[in-house]
């Protein structure tokens, strides 16, 4: 129905011919004024969601009624409606906590699409912060010019930024305001880049997709046809460098989550599980991660756990490109289990539910359902795909990978030597690849940032880590150790000295000796 500003009925629809609906005719009035308290009234005056339940509704004489309203905003932010949603009011908290979410995500949708006609010429931001527990809010979105300078912002982006009010936004500069300029965002077209400024949060920002061009995500539907094989994308080559096996569950993984199939991650620490989550999620924008570790069994986290799933329910209904991680699955709460279990099984059912479930875990999950810690039947549903990504030591070249590591830390190719390289091979590597990354990039700063030698490795992971030796120097005489710490400390003497243990003349002496001299 559609009122004048003075709350008259001019339009009705959705009842074929009927000109009257249950009392609600045209030319009568929906103001709280005459016809009593309900949701869209409230929402216009308040400017904000409201449910009016029970007793307080106008209807309670005739039976009860529970009346959610959420107000609608155009491009500009201003109140041009009321999404409402009425039902029977059944004494359940949750459904007006049901309406009011669904209503606020139709209202977003309603704002982002006369938003993206309006700012259609104008650069378009979005903006987001990581980690964010609503699974059916989507981003903020913010209209640039070509100087820099805000044109416009949906609702709530002012709150996100730091900026007092909303129409305070308007006409400052973007990099002011986000602490970053669009340059930064165009130099990695589709890729978030997250920002801190001054003291506030930390915020995700990517330039607008157009809609047009927007990702669909169908549900599993099973082919007749063999899958063809896909070139793997630069990204997820970086994640499997120095290993088939790497680059083959990449494969896997990303075939599973176009099809919507839930995906259980293993793996020790470091070895990309978070890293393969974050390339998979590339392109579904709505993502909210539940670190399961940090669940207790309070009210307020079963009150989340609730509305969580709730929130996937809509995002169902909306047709809306989300996705849900379970980090820590191994440690989910009982409570949680049986709560999530109604919408895994959606999820094995194969509809059309746009809600992609990842799960990762350090420890194999099946250990968890023996102990009897965790439920054999959620077990099975969260691992419609299960991969098991290989520790640094399995993989089929791992000097490979510490050549591609240590060229991304020095912004340049890195020299390995030899007896380094050896060492890197023979070295178990518990914590994989983030190891082997805080490792390197100790041994460059130890060096001249150019070469690796044996020596780097050894000194950097016996001062880092204790006893434990990270490389052996194979039968390294004495005139290629003074070499290799030279070469390391670009030719200084005093550093060379202090890195072996010995004095700048003890280390002269044998220079002369040994007939090394500094390159000219």
């Amino acid at each position: 129905m559609v009122t004048d500003k003075d709350g008259v009925l001019v339009r009705l629809e959705g009842q074929g011919d009927d000109t009257e609906w249950n009392g609600i005719a045209l030319g009568s009035i929906w103001d709280e004024r005459v016809a009593g308290t309900n949701g869209v009234s409230m929402a216009l005056s308040v400017g904000q969601e409201v449910t009016v339940r029970g007793k307080e509704h106008f209807y309670a004489r005739l039976q009860r009624y529970s009346c959610s309203g959420v107000p609608l905003r155009n491009a500009s932010n201003e109140v041009i409606g009321v999404a409402s949603l009425s039902s029977l009011d059944r004494g359940l908290p949750g459904d007006g906590l049901f309406a009011q979410q669904l209503l606020s995500a139709a209202a977003s949708r309603v704002q982002q699409t006369l938003f993206l006609r309006d700012f259609k010429d104008a650069a378009i931001v979005s903006v987001a912060m990581p980690g964010r527990r609503e699974l059916i809010k989507g981003a903020e979105l913010v209209a640039v010019d070509d100087q820099g300078v805000i044109l416009g912002a949906t609702s709530a982006a002012h709150l996100l930024s730091g900026v007092e009010a909303h129409s305070d936004l308007t006409g400052q500069s973007f990099a002011q305001v986000f602490g970053t300029d669009l340059g930064s965002l165009d130099r990695v077209p589709g890729r978030v880049v997250s920002v801190r400024r001054d003291k506030g949060p930390l915020l995700d920002l990517w330039t607008r997709t157009p809609m047009e061009n927007a990702k669909s995500f169908p549900g599993f539907r099973p082919k007749s046809d063999p899958p063809k094989r896909r070139n793997l994308p630069s990204t997820y080559k970086d994640l499997a460098v120095g290993s088939q096996t790497m680059a083959a569950l990449c494969e896997r993984a990303q075939n599973s989550f176009d099809h919507g199939v839930p995906m259980l991650i293993e793996g020790e620490t470091g070895t990309g599980k978070s890293m393969l989550v974050k390339l998979l999620l590339a392109s579904c924008r709505n993502t909210v991660t539940v670190d399961c570790a940090s669940l207790s069994d309070t009210y307020d986290d079963r009150g989340y756990i609730h509305s969580l799933i709730e929130q996937a329910h809509i995002a169902g209904g909306l047709d809306q490109a989300t996705a849900l991680v379970f980090d820590n699955v191994n440690e989910m709460p009982s409570y949680a289990q049986n709560a999530f279990r109604s919408l895994l099984e959606e999820a094995e059912r194969g509809t059309d539910h746009p809600v992609r479930i990842l799960s990762t875990s350090r420890k194999p999950l099946r250990e968890a359902v023996l102990s009897g810690a965790f439920r054999d039947d959620v077990y099975y549903l969260l691992s419609g795909m299960s991969l098991v990504l290989p520790p640094v030591r399995a993989r089929e070249k791992p000097d490979v990978l510490a050549r591609a590591v240590a060229a991304v830390l020095a912004e340049q190719s890195v020299d390995f030597h030899a007896d380094a390289l050896q060492a890197i091979a023979d070295y178990d590597w518990p914590g994989n690849v983030r190891e082997m990354r805080n490792v390197l990039r100790q041994a460059l700063l130890q060096g001249d940032g150019k070469h690796i030698s044996a020596l780097d490795l050894a000194i950097v992971h016996t001062e880092s880590t204790g006893p434990r030796k990270l490389a052996k120097l194979h039968a390294c005489d004495e005139e290629a150790l003074i070499l290799d710490a030279l070469q390391s400390a670009s030719w200084n003497v005093s550093r060379a000295a202090r890195t072996l243990g010995m004095g700048r003349a003890t280390i002269h002496r044998k220079m002369k000796a040994f007939g090394i001299s500094r390159p000219t």
